[in-house]
């Protein structure tokens, strides 16, 4: 059919109009910003764990977008936690909960992480600081400063302990055994073999970390990230490339060792800190065992021996260190939102904050991560989208866990495409949080009601003998492997007792919810032994 005059121009228009849109779609793919800090617990402002946590500029980007404050690491320890977030793979599939290699995972390295997804998906993918537990520079096309956990003592030779660690606690070594102002640069006996210097060290390439004051000193690593971030934000912006971006920004601090500028313990005079309110005796119903895997229980009983025995004075110093470098780090995190919402990228990118796991301040007689109780499994979990600005300020109370990250970015951005590389690999197994982007006291959730976690028992690798945890909106529920004294169950009602005083599975009056939970662990983890079973059989 021959168009006329008219008609042709009508539809050279509706062509336009048509590639137009579509380029328009293209552009306005979000960007997404993921920020993961390393061993944060609740000491944030909005989560209220500590009454003088300085964290003014997370508690910002919470007050912008839709805070999680029931959100729970899948594995409370760095590496399989990062494992399991960054493939969207829940532990208990994957069979990776302890320290191991996520490329010798026979799941984990048949599924695709987030980068990789990212770039099959049209994206820019950039990273620095931690996000995996051990680099994987090639899933990037950028990347900025190597995790590095310094500055440490350096006498000459070797990294050392500085000589401020009091007492035993210098068994925990150079990373966890350290929490000190790095304006106390280490006096250590030079090595007669060593390159001629003491004091910090940078230990990533044995050089020294210039200091003499905070106006003449290198930059930590966290800072040396932020600064990246910042800096890359820019020349994208200045750049010509227009497909969006995927960036991580991983900082390490508060992991240990706590070393911050003294301005950050300034913040926290040890006359005036308050202490967590830990109960006397909290540990008799609890039934973690006191065996080699129980290194948080060590830490405690070896920071207050090297305190004399003087709990207050000992956690006095160690929670003055721990909320200095989260108030250090939060101070990254601000340097690195500034730049975004400085830029023309502001509107257009997601934004989410999360740690891997919390870490315990002498709760339960535990000092350190990896336990199945609140301490240890609840995290940060804020997401800032552009398009919910009118839920600023939400709260959502509804468990969710680390794992139903990847999902919810795969739904923010409308990712397509298989997360398995073969038929080896599992599919996801979170949930996307949008929903309660748009509903944030309910939504149309499809997820599970609980967060579960899991914790290596050390004995084997079946699912069904790990220690593991449920945590519904009211309840935590505990199921230990091996019992001890013949007993392997805690119950912990959240409604009356937020920090988990008092053990209830014995008590008549939660029989029902108890064999509910039961019931509800059980089933989560069909699938997994299920999967087990085909792998033994094959």
């Amino acid at each position: 059919m021959k168009l006329s005059k008219s008609g042709a121009s009508l539809f050279l228009q509706l062509l336009f109009l048509c590639v137009f849109n579509l380029s328009m779609a293209e552009v306005q793919r979000p960007n997404i910003l993921l920020v993961v800090l390393d061993d944060l617990n609740d000491f944030v402002g909005h989560m209220g764990g500590h009454p003088q946590a300085k964290t003014p500029n997370i508690d910002s980007l919470a007050d912008q977008g839709v805070a999680f404050i029931n959100a729970h690491s899948n594995a409370a320890v760095c590496i399989p936690s990062r494992g399991s977030f960054m493939t969207g793979i829940c532990p208990t599939t994957s069979r990776f909960y302890g320290f191991e290699n996520i490329r010798k995972n026979e799941t984990l390295m048949h599924c695709k992480t987030m980068p990789q997804y990212a770039r099959e998906n049209g994206y820019q993918t950039f990273t620095t600081g931690k996000v995996f537990h051990t680099p994987r520079r090639n899933l990037w096309d950028d990347n900025g400063i190597a995790p590095e956990y310094g500055p440490f003592a350096f006498n000459g030779k070797k990294i050392t302990l500085h000589p401020d660690v009091p007492g035993d606690f210098s068994y925990f070594g150079v990373l966890d055994g350290t929490f000190i102002s790095l304006a106390k640069v280490p006096d250590v006996p030079a090595s007669e073999a060593g390159p001629g210097y003491t004091g910090w060290d940078n230990l990533a390439n044995k050089t020294p970390f210039h200091y003499v004051d905070e106006t003449d000193r290198d930059a930590m690593p966290d800072e040396r990230s932020a600064q990246w971030a910042v800096e890359k934000i820019r020349r994208l912006e200045t750049g010509d490339k227009t497909d969006p971006f995927f960036m991580t920004v991983g900082f390490m601090r508060p992991h240990t060792p706590l070393v911050v500028p003294q301005k950050y313990f300034d913040m926290y005079p040890l006359e005036t800190l308050q202490l967590p309110v830990i109960r006397e005796g909290d540990r008799t119903d609890t039934y973690l065992e006191d065996g080699t895997d129980s290194r948080g229980r060590r830490m405690y009983a070896t920071l207050l021996d090297a305190y004399g025995g003087d709990p207050d004075k000992a956690l006095r110093h160690y929670v003055q260190a721990y909320l200095a470098s989260v108030t250090f780090a939060d101070e990254m995190v601000g340097k690195v939102m500034e730049a975004l919402d400085r830029s023309r990228f502001r509107d257009n990118t997601i934004v989410v904050l999360t740690s891997d796991h919390g870490y315990h301040m002498g709760e339960k007689d535990f000092l350190f991560k990896y336990s199945l109780w609140e301490e240890s499994t609840r995290v940060p979990f804020i997401v800032r989208h552009p398009d919910y600005e009118h839920q600023a300020g939400s709260r959502v109370a509804h468990p969710i866990a680390l794992v139903d990250l990847f999902p919810s970015i795969i739904d923010f951005c409308s990712w397509q495409g298989e997360t398995q590389i073969s038929e080896k690999g599992a599919p996801i197994d979170g949930f996307s949080v949008k929903p309660f982007l748009e509903q944030p006291d309910g939504g149309t959730w499809d997820g599970p009601n609980c967060a579960l976690s899991i914790r290596s028992s050390w004995v084997t690798k079946a699912i069904n003998k790990q220690h593991l945890s449920l945590r519904s909106r009211d309840f935590r529920y505990i199921r230990y492997h091996k019992p001890k004294g013949g007993k392997f169950e805690e119950l912990y009602d959240h409604r009356k007792d937020p920090n988990e005083w008092k053990n209830l599975a014995e008590d008549p009056d939660y029989k029902t919810v108890i064999a509910a939970m039961r019931k509800e662990l059980d089933r989560r983890l069909a699938p997994a032994v299920a999967r087990q079973q085909g792998q033994r059989n094959l």
